[in-house]
């Protein structure tokens, strides 16, 4: 009875060859379904086991003559990245018929008066409406605008966890002791770097006996740079007021 190492090729050469044979075979092999599990005006890419399928190049199933790249999973461990031209990216589950509108990336630009990034968030049926986040860039060195709204210019929701600072807001507090009863008393609030070309200045007591003893805060000569805050009260009492600066 021929024992097994019997079977093998007389030299390291040939078995070399052998095994690079069968190696193109299975190659072959694996090449061959992948054919035949795509579809006419389809390009499927599947993972080296031939089955599991990573991404699919094709005309949208809906019939609405769109159509792209679906990639499908994460693309661990090679990471793939390329420059998109201008036009618009559309996300939406694997599963088809999941969501109506498919969430988006739309880019635009005219190479001189502006550059705009839109995202919307697609819309599980046609009558709702999509959160769009649009990045708007504009020519000459005018200032850039982040717009957050619903599409078709509905208003949207904004929800900060956590706290709201923009350069066109300061707020503040001050202590006033009025110099006598029933005299109004100022004190200058100086410092700031309000962004905007108009300002509004506002200016609260913080009392337990409004009317009764304080009789007015208010605030006034309002610049982007301070304004000045004041109090008036029926007795020398130092008092706290609270202020706040709106740049537009």
């Amino acid at each position: 009875m021929p024992r097994q190492l019997d079977q093998l090729p007389a030299d390291s050469t040939t078995l070399a060859r052998k095994v690079k044979a069968l190696e193109d075979q299975v190659r072959e092999l694996r090449a061959a379904r992948r054919m035949t599990a795509a579809s006419v005006g389809t390009l499927r890419v599947y993972a080296d086991d031939g089955t599991t399928l990573l991404a699919e190049l094709g005309p949208e199933t809906r019939g609405d003559g769109g159509g792209g790249l679906w990639t499908r999973g994460l693309q661990d461990p090679i990471n793939m990245s390329a420059y998109l031209s201008s036009g618009q990216l559309q996300f939406r589950p694997v599963e088809d018929d999941r969501v109506h509108v498919p969430a988006s990336m739309y880019y635009d630009s005219d190479a001189f008066q502006y550059s705009d990034l839109t995202l919307t968030s697609g819309a599980v049926s046609a009558s709702d409406h999509r959160a769009l986040l649009i990045l708007e860039s504009i020519y000459a060195g005018a200032t850039p605008y982040v717009y957050v709204q619903g599409d078709g210019g509905t208003a949207c929701n904004l929800d900060v966890s956590g706290i709201l600072t923009a350069g066109s807001l300061a707020s503040g507090t001050v202590t006033i002791t009025p110099s006598a009863a029933n005299t109004p008393t100022s004190v200058n609030i100086t410092g700031l770097n309000i962004q905007g070309s108009t300002f509004l200045g506002f200016a609260v007591a913080s009392t337990t006996v409004p009317g009764s003893q304080v009789t007015g805060a208010s605030a006034t000569s309002v610049t982007s740079t301070g304004m000045t805050v004041w109090v008036t009260r029926t007795n020398t009492t130092a008092t706290v007021v609270n202020w706040w600066v709106i740049g537009s």
